[in-house]
């Protein structure tokens, strides 16, 4: 039984590969594209495929390949434009990819922080790149409305900090765990778990209790739906008291 299920679990991988490998060259033809031949389409393609490719890539054992995607995902979410810039950007990560299919998907030995820190930054109008890799700050974002996460983004990179985003309770665990950021913004409401969950839950093991963990809300710090929250745990309102909760959260956990 047991060796049927390794050798069930080795077939899944290589098709994992052979599919995965398929993706990324049809990302390439679709850069290559986008290189002689602007279309907006083609970043509708890269987005697709990209897309694809962490859906396949939750199926099977393989970190790296998930860490990569899901920033990939990020990037091409975010991107609005294939100039030249996110070309190069995207290729890095297609580049990283194909690296990783072509070695040992578990990704044993890797330092998985240090490796997610080495791609390439989103790109935020009107901030320079180099800006946000100066500062070597890493924030996680687990804000499941997209205009908010946005916000949220501009103004950590306006401070040259990189951020990730995740919609999503449970990834956003995986992720604080694998990729272990200098700090997280949770949104109160999420999905199955809310904010206070995942702060409680990160302040309670080992690995994650350490990094300082802001609750983003529009309650009242006295609210009820707070009480539970670890003492810790700093609170960032939204409106009009967004900028000073952040700034004071930053200063509080000694983000600089």
């Amino acid at each position: 039984m047991n060796n049927n299920i390794v050798d069930l679990d080795d077939q899944m991988l290589a098709d994992f590969r052979d599919e995965a490998d398929d993706i990324i060259s049809s990302i390439d033809v679709h850069l290559q594209n986008a290189r002689s031949k602007p279309d907006p389409e083609h970043l509708t393609s890269i987005q697709r495929e990209v897309f694809n490719l962490r859906y396949k890539g939750k199926s099977v054992a393989a970190p790296l390949i998930n860490l990569t995607s899901h920033r990939l995902s990020d990037y091409v979410t975010n991107c609005k434009e294939l100039n030249e810039g996110a070309i190069t950007d995207i290729q890095a990560f297609i580049d990283k990819i194909r690296t990783i299919l072509e070695g040992d998907l578990s990704g044993g030995g890797t330092d998985t922080a240090e490796f997610v820190r080495e791609l390439p930054s989103k790109r935020t109008p009107d901030i320079d790149p180099n800006w946000l890799k100066q500062a070597n700050v890493e924030a996680l974002l687990v804000i499941p409305q997209r205009s908010m996460a946005v916000i949220v983004e501009r103004e950590l990179a306006a401070c040259g900090y990189r951020s990730s985003v995740t919609q999503t309770s449970f990834e956003a665990i995986e992720l604080a765990v694998r990729t272990r950021p200098d700090f997280i913004i949770v949104a109160k409401t999420i999905d199955e778990l809310g904010g206070v969950d995942i702060a409680n839950a990160l302040q309670s093991m080992p690995k994650t209790r350490n990094i300082p963990t802001a609750v983003l809300t529009s309650d009242a710090p006295n609210h009820p739906s707070l009480r539970d929250l670890p003492c810790r745990t700093a609170i960032i309102r939204k409106g009009n008291s967004f900028g000073e909760d952040l700034a004071e959260a930053l200063a509080r956990f000694n983000i600089t």
